[in-house]
């Protein structure tokens, strides 16, 4: 009888026990917070993609130079639509520039990825030539 409570108070092995139990929330924890870093740098980039697009809008006008320029600044990232509007405005014509771009994300195990898109705009002050 004395072996049986001898043997029920050993603790031997319980640090590897906690240890495999709260393993999987710290990689979750990290995978959660990686994720946040790619949803803050998709639009970040599209924000500065959008206005590149919107000062090469306004001094040009034209939409093939708008689209490459935001494919090239969209650095990596997947450019799914670009809208370029002109409109007067309060202070004169303005050009404005619409950027839809795919969501990195991780691929989760289990649950797949997550298929967003992200919209940013940008307006500028539309720069006319003199013959106009």
């Amino acid at each position: 009888m004395k072996k049986i409570v001898n043997y029920m108070k050993n603790e031997r092995g319980s640090q590897l026990i906690e240890f495999v139990a709260v393993f999987p929330l710290i990689i979750f924890a990290f995978l959660f917070v990686w994720q946040m870093a790619l949803v803050a740098y998709t639009v970040v980039v599209a924000e500065g993609a959008a206005r590149d697009g919107a000062r090469v809008a306004a001094v040009e006008g034209d939409g093939g130079a708008v689209y490459s320029r935001v494919e090239s600044s969209a650095g990596g990232l997947d450019v799914l639509n670009v809208n370029t509007t002109r409109s007067s405005g309060a202070y004169g014509d303005e050009v404005q520039v619409e950027v839809t771009v795919a969501l990195k994300t991780i691929d989760v195990p289990f649950i797949g990825e997550f298929d967003y898109d992200i919209t940013r705009e940008a307006t500028m002050p539309y720069e006319s030539s003199e013959n106009e």
